[in-house]
């Protein structure tokens, strides 16, 4: 009895991991990626035009995302982002779920463009209506063409003040 007993609570206990899990997914937004570094290098080679080409993309990226214009969102992805979520859909359910923060931006402060994964990487505060503030680290690639696309956002969590 006191055998069965054990496995039940495990049992109990790792149904209340999963529950859980699932409770902590459901909440506002969970970090799913390592911070960056705090000393990533300088992006090198970039000009002012493709500074102002970067703000320009990621700001029409939120800009679509707090519209609800998932397709809008999509078009602006590098094709590996595409390939990796398939859908505009697909896309806006996981920004919805791990992303909470961008659909619901209200002001951008633009920081400093670094190196991050061998890519032009924008540092991006993200306020809120609500004064949170959380970083977003924009992974830009440019294509073929020569355009720019969104090839990745990694978050990090609010500051504490």
């Amino acid at each position: 009895m006191i055998a069965r007993l054990g496995t039940a609570a495990r049992y109990l206990c790792l149904a209340s991991l999963v529950a859980n899990a699932g409770m902590a997914d459901a909440q506002p937004w969970q970090p799913r990626d390592f911070e960056p570094p705090p000393d990533l290098p300088v992006a090198a080679g970039l000009t002012d035009e493709d500074a102002a080409a970067m703000r320009s993309l990621i700001a029409a990226q939120i800009a679509a995302m707090r519209a609800g214009d998932w397709s809008r969102a999509f078009a602006l992805a590098s094709p590996d982002l595409q390939a990796q979520y398939g859908t505009p859909a697909a896309l806006g359910k996981d920004v919805i779920a791990h992303y909470a923060p961008l659909p619901a931006v209200a002001h951008l402060a633009f920081i400093d463009i670094v190196t991050f994964r061998g890519l032009p990487t924008y540092r991006v505060d993200l306020g809120d209506t609500g004064g949170g503030v959380a970083t977003a680290y924009y992974l830009v690639r440019r294509l073929d063409d020569g355009s720019l696309r969104i090839a990745g956002c990694v978050l990090v969590r609010a500051r504490s003040s």
